[in-house]
């Protein structure tokens, strides 16, 4: 699983804890990478203002290699945002729709040839359910969409609650 900061371990401290900025993506991608599957990405968020919580996200990707430069969102999932933002001299164009899945967001290429699909996870989340949709959702086969991600991530923390 090829990570950017995910959580530590249970009883250890967060950054948060000490004081440092939150300013890696808590992102977790699927390894090896797989055509198969919906979901490519799990990302916890920690607001729901796109224009604070794009900057990390974008930035793991282009560390990666990956020419990011369109991100689709569900409008009423998130905060108002401008159609454009500019992060690290780049323009990365925004795309608000009503309809579409409101548990993800998509990421293009200039050329539309790369195309990745996050499930995001409400920055509410409980940190033992936002880890076990970062181990389901990393799967290398997993065949399941947003929304069956989030309801067996719940119903497992349930069962073991």
């Amino acid at each position: 699983m090829t990570t950017a900061q995910l959580l530590p371990p249970t009883g250890t401290c967060l950054p948060a804890d000490l004081g440092v900025a939150e300013e890696w993506a808590r992102i977790s991608f699927r390894q090896p990478v797989s055509p198969a599957g919906f979901i490519d990405a799990a990302w916890w968020p920690r607001t729901l203002d796109l224009t604070a919580e794009l900057p990390p996200l974008v930035d793991v990707l282009w560390t990666a290699g990956r020419e990011i430069n369109r991100i689709t969102y569900h409008l009423l999932a998130w905060d108002p945002a401008p159609r454009r933002v500019q992060i690290q001299g780049r323009t990365v164009r925004l795309g608000g729709f009503t309809v579409g899945d409101p548990h993800t967001v998509t990421l293009t290429d200039p050329w539309g040839h790369e195309r990745i699909d996050i499930l995001v996870i409400a920055p509410s989340t409980d940190p033992a359910i936002a880890q076990r949709i970062f181990d389901i959702a990393s799967a290398a086969e997993d065949p399941y969409r947003a929304d069956d991600i989030l309801d067996r991530a719940n119903r497992t923390t349930t069962a073991h609650g």
